[in-house]
């Protein structure tokens, strides 16, 4: 049934005005939906989408977008967008309305309802909430977040760069993820985990407004195509490795050791997590247990641990100690004659710089690895991403305080 008595409500709701106005609404209530219908004003006229020139309209093409639902009632805009006829640029519709953009299924407010969703569920379950299709969902999200990218991102002030490494599902494709130490935002997500991805860091930062010259330091893990990225397009940065993925070397030295003893000591059998993880994490039982571990000295397992934790004090140490205290470490390890603590030794002596550099300033990736988990818990939500583009975006979307009304 048609309604006429709140058009003049309806209205001011919408920011109706010259030369657009409602001319009908129309009210299904069996299927819940409101459909209004806006035109043009005769004798209107209308900038050409190509050189903003005022131009008498052509013809209109109805568009039909979902807006915010009123009250319980799903609401659609029918606007009769115009086609301009220009003198130098011929026919040529109107890129967007007041209410929404060309091409599209939403209004504005409801692409912005998208985008609020999205930073709550995963993109499935906005799909399932709103009752809309998720491809159409997905391509609503890239639009704004490379909107945003475009129009925010401002890298003229980045001096610190944590670097990391995203797959998109469990052994698959990867993905370097750029963030700025400082400020704690994804500045560029490549694909790929080469060299090459600093060339791609380095022209991105001359795209916005920035300068590779400004660039001071990449907290990093010790990847060797990293390194050698950085080495080659930012020879004047210095590097410094991350604390989690030395440790995380180290971590691996300790549980190959005790993956070769467990072959004589049946009571080391299940006791892998023990020896990784941080003592403030160990139950009543396992410390105990680990107590009585390191109470043997012949045990070679347990000689690794108290090397390993040797180790992390180095990150407590006065900078001006971390040099002689790290070579004397590395020394006791070699004595160690441990396998897997003489191959972790010459991993450190390999990367000395980064790993010293580490020490004295406890610079961390805790930013990048922050964000990593943030990714780690919508790949777990979504159940994974379909394409690379959306992953890539999402890891924008999550690493970025954008503000998605202005787009």
């Amino acid at each position: 049934m048609e309604v006429k008595d709140i058009k003049s409500i309806t209205n001011h709701l919408l920011k109706v005005s010259s030369p657009w106005l409602v001319s009908k609404i129309d009210l299904q209530q069996q299927n819940k939906v409101i459909d209004i219908f806006i035109d043009i004003e005769s004798e209107s006229k209308f900038s050409c989408a190509e050189c903003n020139a005022s131009c008498k309209v052509h013809d209109k093409v109805m568009h039909r977008w979902r807006y915010l639902d009123w009250f319980d009632y799903r609401c659609y805009l029918n606007v009769q967008v115009p086609r301009t006829q220009c003198p130098e640029h011929g026919t040529k519709i109107l890129r967007s309305t007041p209410w929404g953009r060309s091409g599209v299924h939403y209004s504005y407010l409801f692409e912005q309802l998208i985008m609020r969703y999205c930073a709550e569920m995963s993109v499935s379950a906005v799909s399932r909430e709103l009752g809309e299709p998720d491809n159409n969902l997905w391509r609503v999200f890239n639009y704004y977040v490379k909107k945003a990218i475009d129009n925010q991102l401002d890298l003229s002030k980045v001096k610190r760069v944590a670097v990391d490494e995203k797959s998109q599902k469990k052994g698959h494709t990867y993905v370097t993820i750029f963030t700025d130490l400082d400020e704690g935002n994804v500045i560029l997500v490549k694909l790929g985990r080469k060299k090459e991805v600093f060339e791609d860091f380095k022209k991105w930062l001359v795209e916005k407004n920035g300068l590779s010259e400004n660039i001071e330091l990449f907290s990093m893990d010790m990847s060797v195509s990293y390194k050698a990225g950085r080495e080659e397009y930012f020879p004047k940065s210095e590097e410094v490795f991350d604390h989690f993925h030395i440790k995380k070397a180290l971590n691996e030295a300790v549980d190959a050791v005790r993956k070769e003893e467990v072959k004589y000591v049946d009571d080391l059998k299940k006791t892998k997590y023990i020896w990784l993880k941080s003592p403030q994490r160990l139950t009543e039982g396992q410390e105990r247990k680990l107590n009585d571990f390191l109470n043997d000295s012949s045990m070679e397992t347990a000689i690794a641990y108290k090397m390993k934790t040797a180790f992390d004090q180095l990150w407590k140490v006065h900078p001006t100690k971390a040099e002689p205290l790290l070579d004397n470490w590395l020394k006791n390890a070699l004595i160690s004659q441990l396998k897997p603590f003489v191959k972790f030794v010459n991993t450190v002596r390999n990367n000395y710089k980064g790993i010293v550099k580490s020490i004295k300033t406890n610079i961390t990736n805790a930013i990048a690895e922050g964000i990593n988990s943030k990714v780690q818990i919508a790949k777990s939500r979504a159940r994974g991403f379909r394409s690379m583009d959306s992953f890539m975006a999402m890891i924008y979307f999550l690493g970025n305080d954008f503000n998605y009304n202005s787009c």
